[in-house]
């Protein structure tokens, strides 16, 4: 019950917690405000109906967790503000990183589990011995990339950074291959759902985190066009803390692919990276 992920729900107060007579694992909702009570009837009926059927105490359990998430994001969504075109351009770039190049070698769990985008680290990804920062460009944008903090493509004791860009085509809804935020989502859930069932809470969570919205409509429909991988090592230019002794942070820059060029990988040793574990 430790690692049981429920969502904050204003005006309920949900706790997951052993009850004191027989240390049975118990789930609690509380109403806060008796002026909610006829809202409160109605989410409480569909739990009910939701657990009912249940074949056993786990599933039960699982279905319980499942529809209060659906509830925090039907009563959460309409306050929930579109990403923008950008936003949905970066996120497409993350879950494309989780499902074609993290996923295909360690798993879609491993894959989600190391997601740090959503909630705002300094690296999208951190596995064991290897950081992925990943940038998300327009095909028809001038060639560079936009670095949003001094700590993006700062070092990490122990483990290799890895800049991953991947480069998109505008594209119409009916061309061959393309694909928009909504559809990137629907694919990992899918795996989710097949390979590691027992994530389908934390990929929600982090969806959540991430500003996604399942009711909102996302106008950026792009064709993928490449993805190419750099080595963040000594030399490579960045500017991270350190850089000045006293001066300014959370900076911003503009970084050109042309600098960064003879720091690029390819496909063969991103793989063996990911493959070797430090």
């Amino acid at each position: 019950m430790s690692s049981t992920s429920l969502p904050k729900m204003a005006g309920l107060e949900l706790e997951a917690d052993l009850r004191k007579d027989d240390g049975k694992a118990m789930l609690s909702v509380r109403l806060e405000n008796q002026d909610d009570a006829d809202i409160f009837a109605r989410f409480c009926d569909d739990i009910v109906m939701t657990v009912k059927d249940a074949a056993n105490e786990t599933t039960a359990v699982q279905a319980f967790i499942g529809r209060t998430w659906k509830w925090h994001a039907l009563l959460k969504g309409a306050r929930k503000k579109t990403l923008s075109r950008q936003d949905q351009l970066g996120l497409i770039g993350e879950l494309r990183t989780m499902n074609d190049d993290i996923g295909t070698v360690k798993g879609i769990g491993t894959a989600l589990e190391a997601w740090r985008g959503s909630d705002g680290a300094p690296k999208d990804f951190e596995l064991s011995g290897l950081c992925i920062e990943c940038k998300a460009r327009g095909a028809s944008s001038r060639s560079k990339i936009r670095i949003t903090s001094e700590h993006q493509l700062a070092d990490v004791p122990g483990q290799k950074l890895v800049l991953l860009v991947h480069t998109f085509a505008a594209a119409e809804k009916d061309e061959v291959g393309a694909f928009g935020l909504h559809d990137m989502v629907s694919l990992i859930r899918s795996k989710v759902e097949t390979e590691r069932p027992d994530l389908r809470l934390m990929l929600e969570e982090k969806l959540d985190e991430a500003g996604y919205e399942n009711e909102h409509e996302y106008e950026v429909v792009v064709l993928h066009r490449s993805t190419e991988s750099f080595l963040v090592m000594q030399g490579f230019p960045r500017i991270v803390p350190g850089n000045y002794q006293e001066g300014p942070i959370e900076i911003s820059y503009d970084l050109p692919l042309v600098q960064i060029t003879p720091f690029e990988i390819g496909k063969q040793e991103l793989l063996q990276l990911l493959e070797t574990p430090v």
